[in-house]
């Protein structure tokens, strides 16, 4: 009969380490699921809301930026949000029914940045000089063609691409909408 050595002994440690690290997880408290699902969204960036919740016909693809290629979507403006913390963006584009049976388009701009400051800094700097608070949108402003708002580090830019007497309303569903998405 053969005997157990020392090596038989020593195969068991990896089994006996792996035992008691399983055992060890097992008494830590896990995350939440939401709270993952919150945390992966905000690593993934900015979301954009449906189109049709908000009113329009149809919406591009989104299309997503980071501080390597915000210079191929807004070339002369980049230094400005790069300056100010800027890490990475969501643009989409939403066609709205108009007055007379036409349609109109309304641009969508969804900026993260590092912090509240550079992102309510970024707000200020590109605020229509005539605009005035909206109404029911905490913190947006509007000039009935372009919109700004800030929420946390978040600013969003929101510009009619016509001059279509129904693309104020629009500007403002799309503000609301944006601001009620999980950040």
């Amino acid at each position: 009969m053969n005997r157990p050595r020392l090596a038989h002994a020593l195969l068991l440690v990896p089994l006996v380490v792996v035992a008691v690290w399983v055992t060890s997880r097992a008494t830590h408290s896990r995350e939440e699921p939401a709270a993952v699902l919150l945390a992966l969204r905000q690593a993934q960036g900015p979301v954009l809301p449906a189109g049709s919740p908000i009113g329009a016909i149809a919406h591009s693809e989104t299309e997503r930026y980071d501080r390597e290629s915000l210079y191929a979507f807004i070339d002369g403006a980049a230094d400005a949000y790069l300056a100010r913390g800027f890490e990475r963006c969501a643009a989409m584009t939403y066609t709205f029914p108009g007055s007379l049976g036409s349609t109109f388009d309304v641009a969508l701009e969804v900026h993260r940045f590092a912090g509240e400051a550079g992102a309510r800094a970024q707000a200020d700097a590109e605020r229509p000089a005539a605009s005035r608070p909206v109404p029911g949108v905490v913190g947006a402003f509007s000039d009935s063609s372009v919109l700004v708002a800030t929420s946390g580090h978040d600013f969003l830019k929101i510009t009619a691409l016509s001059s279509d007497p129904s693309a104020a309303t629009a500007l403002e569903r799309l503000a609301a909408a944006s601001l009620k998405e999980p950040r």
